[in-house]
């Protein structure tokens, strides 16, 4: 597999994390370096991990659990995306509840890499070294949530509390997404 088909790979993997990470941007007041380091660190690790996990586990352990990921992740993103949604109308500033640490950010790196999950399923099958493409995969991964994240950011600053909400929602429509 050539590095360009790679970089796609990891660019067409890599865009429910970026929205994510732009709805945690828009809803900073505050310096987002740190959260954009978390973030993008995070999610490039799920992006990088889940693809060797995929492949390992195989095809013949992933049909028993397959029915149930789509509805797992779109639960958890729309959960996430609702509460962020609530929890911004009720308060000033949107960051009453961080959703770029702990429980919740482990959650959304999950929740956004289970497609990776599948392709290191679809790759075992094949002769592409699954080491090349989860390597760029997670590095892509990570430029794109740091571009989100400071690109929320700036969103943010310019739109105020109606960012966060409109972030809310689009978090909870890639989870609706998920399951159409």
């Amino acid at each position: 597999m050539s590095i360009v088909y790679a970089f796609l790979i990891g660019l067409s993997l890599s865009m429910d994390a970026f929205s994510v990470c732009v709805s945690a941007g828009a809803c900073r007041r505050d310096s987002c370096f740190y959260v954009a380091l978390r973030m993008s660190s995070i999610f490039g690790f799920f992006q990088f991990a889940m693809p060797i996990f995929g492949y390992f586990l195989g095809c013949y352990a992933l049909r028993k659990f397959s029915p149930y990921d789509e509805w797992i992740a779109s639960f958890i993103l729309f959960f996430v995306g609702l509460k962020m949604a609530i929890d911004s109308r009720k308060a000033q500033q949107c960051d009453s509840k961080d959703f770029t640490k702990g429980v919740a950010l482990l959650a959304l790196a999950i929740a956004t890499s289970i497609d990776a999950l599948s392709v290191g399923v679809g790759v075992a099958v094949t002769n592409v070294s699954i080491i090349f493409l989860s390597s760029i995969i997670g590095v892509v991964t990570m430029g794109m949530c740091l571009l989100g994240v400071y690109f929320g950011h700036t969103l943010g600053l310019l739109f105020g509390r109606f960012a966060c909400i409109f972030s809310g929602l689009v978090i909870c429509a890639i989870g609706l997404k998920i399951l159409l």
